[in-house]
């Protein structure tokens, strides 16, 4: 069927490019002139040509791209002198007359198809009413299997089953959609930072509390009040005290070290001009002996 309505497309395409071909060529020519197009009926004839090609391409590339053939027959058996064959209403009734057997399932559609490879197979759509689809989709393919394999001899290479309906009546229950909620949650990881670097960034955030931050309010009622204010801002003030011992051992280091830099450096000038002082005076008798000769040669030359 697919080969001979490819034919048919691929003829009508061809008549009816001839005839825009040859259009075009007496147009070009001068056969025909622009006043010759301006008719109804030929306006008509063009634009129903134009929509046929078009529709007719479309269905040639549709029926290109087309990996199956419907079979309107199947071959059962055959030999040198004949060859016996089952059509598709055949299989057809003995499909559905084999899974009547089978209450929660009915066949709507049987189909035959074959692809480029030569495999035939077996397409059904069906109906069901139970809640095991598996379960009866593969009782029904079995049954299929056996009664094709026993009545006609043949073996389809698959049987692809299509639902088109599906009567079902089950409802989880709440224990069970709690229970799975429970392990579904347990698999959900949450965008947010951990307790410890919660508290960690907290604390970061916060302002540091110092001695100055705390200021004790003496009351107006008398020395015993007082003195109670004293002692209670004694270990603030120790507290105090204690963080800027650091502080200020640190300050001295640095001090201590930056003066032991500076004599350091003192140091090193002082032994530069010692140095600088000792090779002046060890070139000053070379220069008196150079300027004694000069004169000597000066008055033997005399």
């Amino acid at each position: 069927m697919k080969k001979i309505f490819e034919k048919v497309v691929t003829v009508t395409l061809g008549v009816i490019s001839l005839f825009f071909v040859i259009m075009m060529l007496v147009t070009a020519f001068g056969g025909l002139e622009l006043n010759d197009f301006d008719n109804s009926i030929v306006r008509a004839l063009l634009i129903c040509l134009a929509v046929i090609f078009a529709v007719l391409t479309g269905l040639a590339v549709f029926a290109a791209f087309q990996d199956n053939e419907k079979l309107s027959s199947v071959v059962l058996f055959k030999n040198k002198e004949s060859a016996t064959k089952a059509t598709v209403g055949v299989v057809k009734r003995t499909a559905k007359r084999v899974v009547k057997e089978i209450p929660e399932a009915k066949l709507t559609k049987v189909q035959i198809v074959a692809d480029d490879n030569g495999n035939v197979r077996l397409k059904v759509d069906v109906k069901l009413a139970t809640d095991a689809t598996m379960e009866v989709v593969t009782k029904v393919r079995a049954l299929l299997i056996d009664t094709f394999a026993n009545v006609f001899g043949i073996e389809f290479a698959s049987i692809d089953f299509r639902i088109v309906k599906s009567k079902n009546s089950y409802l989880p229950s709440a224990a069970a959609v709690d229970k799975r909620v429970e392990e579904l949650k347990a698999t959900v990881e949450v965008n947010k930072p951990e307790a410890d670097v919660a508290e960690a960034a907290e604390a970061a955030e916060a302002p540091a509390e110092t001695a100055e931050d705390v200021i004790g309010i003496i009351p107006s009622g008398g020395d015993a009040d007082v003195n109670e204010a004293s002692d209670s801002d004694a270990p603030v003030a120790n507290s105090a005290n204690a963080a800027e011992e650091p502080v200020a051992e640190a300050e001295e280091a640095e001090e201590v070290s930056e003066a032991e830099a500076d004599a350091a450096e003192e140091e090193a000038a002082e032994e530069v001009a010692s140095e600088e002082v000792a090779s002046e005076e060890a070139e000053a008798p070379v220069t008196e002996a150079a300027e004694e000769t000069a004169v000597d040669a000066d008055k033997e030359d005399k």
